[in-house]
């Protein structure tokens, strides 16, 4: 009998303090806790270190990362502006704000998940619907309006976030784009007609100003030949008076020599190795071959 008792006690002993060390607890270095007793929060928040609260089951603690979180959206199809289909992914940058506020309506990280979601869908959902396919997705690159959309959606997201939730939305983004299968096809095609049509342009404008080009160009030419050939006819002009001036003054000086000169510039002109010609014996050109020069 006096055994029983000495286990009991030694159990009750046991059982004491590892009900006492339920009234010692950690918050690590990424968290802050709050303790609620008998389901109560309580002030203030406990930042990281070793605390003590009043044993279980009197004190409960909560604890959250206090780290800023990223949440992946699943690829949703929303409807664009132009009844289009399309196909998008997003992700938001969050973190707790307010610790009390989210463990009265969120309390863990799954639940906040849940709910970013549904703010996350709703915003791109209104969002989407407010904006043609062009907006998003363009060959044109000047034309889509994506940065604009971001900042739409983080804007919204962010103001139903903070009613009374305690979350912070810091930042969310559209980070990628895609079809849905049975029409994805169909798109593909419609995009590459357009970058064809758009390729025809370039070259077509293209051509037209190679066009333009080579007219201007052709049309300095003939200005330049024919500015050059003005001034080569001006220049023999020139050139042959003076030469006329030259031969008259030499004409003058010696008549007959200056007849002797033409002529057998002019036999030069006619006369060959396969000519023969046949002179008088009385012509000058003979007296000179015989004779020389006057």
């Amino acid at each position: 009998m006096k055994h029983r008792k000495k286990i009991l006690l030694v159990l009750l002993v046991v059982l004491g303090l590892v009900w006492a060390q339920t009234a010692l607890f950690v918050v690590e270095a990424t968290e802050t806790a709050i303790v609620a007793r008998f389901s109560r929060p309580l002030k203030p928040l406990y930042p990281p270190g070793l605390h003590i609260k009043a044993p279980w089951p009197i004190d409960s603690v909560y604890r959250f990362d206090k780290r800023i979180l990223t949440y992946d959206h699943v690829p949703t199809e929303f409807l664009t502006e132009d009844k289009k289909n399309i196909l998008i992914d997003s992700f938001a940058v969050w973190r707790i704000d307010d610790e009390y506020a989210y463990l009265a309506k969120l309390r863990r990280r799954d639940i906040a998940e849940v709910f970013l979601l549904e703010i996350i869908t709703a915003a791109l959902g209104e969002i989407t619907g407010n904006h043609p396919l062009s907006d998003f997705i363009n060959p044109d690159p000047s034309k889509i309006r994506l940065g604009e959309i971001n900042q739409k959606l983080a804007e919204s997201c962010r103001e139903s976030a903070m009613k009374g939730y305690g979350i912070e939305i810091i930042d969310a983004r559209i980070n990628m784009f895609n079809f849905p299968d049975q029409n994805r096809t169909s798109v593909i095609t419609r995009m590459r007609a357009e970058r064809s049509r758009i390729a025809t342009k370039y070259r077509s404008e293209g051509q037209e100003e190679a066009l333009k080009i080579e007219a201007v160009t052709e049309k300095e030419r003939r200005t330049i030949l024919a500015e050059a050939g003005r001034e080569a006819e001006i220049i023999r002009g020139k050139a042959e008076a003076e030469a006329i001036r030259i031969y008259g003054e030499a004409y003058k000086e010696d008549p007959e020599f200056y007849e002797f000169l033409r002529t057998l510039e002019a036999y030069e002109k006619i006369v060959d190795s396969n000519t023969t010609v046949i002179l008088d014996e009385k012509s000058k050109i003979l007296k000179a071959m015989k004779e020389g020069p006057p």
